[in-house]
């Protein structure tokens, strides 16, 4: 009886090596069209995440101001233990000078401990906004005025990742050619000196601190600083990432420098109205690179006092 069924005991057709060929091209095309879009997508991600830190640490700087007559968590470098109440200098005696990273973070790198003798080491547990980002979290240190061992474990151990821009890969903080050839270090800000976020002090040129007016001018500053509500609070930058002062102090107008989101010249920002932004900084140390449309990072409208 004959089979209607049609071929038996035979086998599927194959694909040819032609064939296979280009079902690969094909996938390969489409992978390559896709990966720049899935690292486009995590380049976002990492800008929102690092936006959204700075919004918690405006929220937690608004409880600061609350408990301390509306001053900034901002301080000088003293040694440990010699810190006084705000508006926190009334003697140049224990003023060892200022970094931008003293308000808040983690640990700094061991490398601190002994450059500039150690004036910016400071410790996590002694920066003014952590108790206010973390309540419940205890920063180890050793009892006053005792400071940090280089070789401490929590120098690397004790983290505070709202300090941390997920897009921080290296550090500029030791770069000694800072405005006219950036050096890059190997680690991440973050790791270097405890926070990606640096406070705001480019308003210190504005105001004289040679000699005894050293304390005086941070203070003059301060107190300016804590009535930028009455000026231009959406465009007074109080914190921000290396990139702006990298960036901004460079003498070269075309001088160009990518980030950590493959951007040129660009930079996250802090504001005092409390928001966070993401924004063009514009080389060269001119008067545009420090204040325009979209943020200031000196005092407009600067009045110094007779005699100061």
């Amino acid at each position: 009886m004959p089979n209607l069924g049609g071929r038996t005991g035979g086998r599927g057709r194959a694909f040819t090596l032609i064939e296979l060929l280009v079902v690969i091209a094909i996938v390969a095309l489409l992978v390559s069209l896709l990966l720049p879009a899935l690292k486009n997508a995590r380049i976002a991600a990492k800008l929102v995440k690092s936006l959204s830190n700075l919004r918690q640490i405006n929220i937690a700087a608004a409880t600061y101001r609350e408990e301390n007559k509306t001053y900034m968590p901002l301080a000088m470098t003293v040694p440990r233990g010699n810190y006084p109440n705000p508006p926190w200098y009334t003697t140049t005696a224990s003023v060892q000078g200022w970094c931008t990273w003293s308000y808040g973070g983690k640990n700094c790198d061991a490398y601190w401990y002994a450059a500039d003798g150690g004036a910016f080491d400071v410790e996590a547990a002694d920066r003014l906004l952590n108790p206010y980002v973390y309540p419940e979290l205890v920063f180890n240190a050793p009892p006053m005025p005792t400071r940090m061992n280089p070789n401490d474990p929590d120098r690397k151990t004790q983290k505070a990742e709202i300090f941390q821009d997920p897009s921080d890969l290296v550090s500029y903080q030791r770069s000694a050619t800072f405005s006219t050839n950036p050096t890059p270090g190997t680690i991440s800000c973050y790791e270097d000196v405890g926070t990606s976020y640096q406070f705001n002090v480019k308003w210190w040129d504005q105001i004289p601190h040679s000699g005894t007016r050293f304390y005086k001018a941070f203070n003059f500053g301060c107190d300016r600083l804590r009535l930028s509500d009455a000026f231009h609070p959406a465009r007074m930058v109080w914190l921000h990432d290396q990139y702006s002062d990298v960036v901004a102090n460079n003498v070269n107008t075309q001088f160009k420098l990518k980030n950590g989101y493959n951007d040129i010249n660009k930079s996250v920002m802090a504001f005092m109205d409390g928001h966070a932004a993401y924004h063009k900084v514009y080389p060269g140390n001119s008067a545009q690179s420090y204040s325009n449309q979209f943020y200031t990072f000196v005092f407009e409208d600067l009045h110094i006092p007779p005699g100061f």
